[in-house]
């Protein structure tokens, strides 16, 4: 029995397997392309599936699709005069919140402010090259990230996250 042991711990030993999370293949520079100061116009050049969600005039939101191969998102772009003034992103819930978090810490440094309500934690960093991000985590077995917005600091613009708010039911 000793001698079997043995070898099966060998063995487990030998493989050395490695588990790397759902999102390790997500970098900041999927989004870069979606940034808020970009023209549209390249970026439909580049992702030419898209939807026109929302059109008031001269501002525009448009949603795109990226597909990769554990996940795909939804990237809801705020356009005004074929400027992208803000970038809002639902992101998967098997994506990790510590790394998802660490990858934006390592872009923009500490977050300005934190709140923490119950199991849910909100995350702001002010005026990072001219955009304010947010930043939306939740917990409940795991932690995982539920949203990013990336605004403009542009005033003459309501955030989308602004607008979201809005459109929501009033109970």
């Amino acid at each position: 029995m000793p001698l079997i042991f043995n070898y099966l711990f060998s063995f487990i030993f030998l493989i050395r397997a490695e588990i790397t999370p759902p999102n390790y293949d997500f970098t900041m520079k999927s989004i870069e392309n979606f940034m808020p100061g970009k023209n549209i116009e390249e970026i439909k050049k580049q992702n030419p599936k898209f939807e026109i969600f929302a059109d008031n005039g001269d501002q525009k939101i448009l949603q795109f699709k990226l597909k990769r191969s554990n996940y795909s998102l939804d990237v809801y772009t705020q356009v005004k005069k074929d400027i992208v003034t803000d970038l809002f992103i639902r992101l998967p819930q098997h994506f990790l919140h510590d790394i998802f978090l660490g990858d934006l810490q390592k872009k923009w440094n500490k977050q300005d402010r934190f709140v923490r309500h119950d199991r849910s934690a909100i995350y702001v960093w002010l005026n990072r090259d001219n955009t304010n991000i947010i930043y939306h985590g939740s917990c409940s077995i795991t932690c995982f990230p539920m949203f990013l917005e990336i605004a403009s600091t542009d005033k003459s613009v309501i955030p989308m996250y602004v607008k979201l708010n809005l459109a929501l039911p009033k109970w």
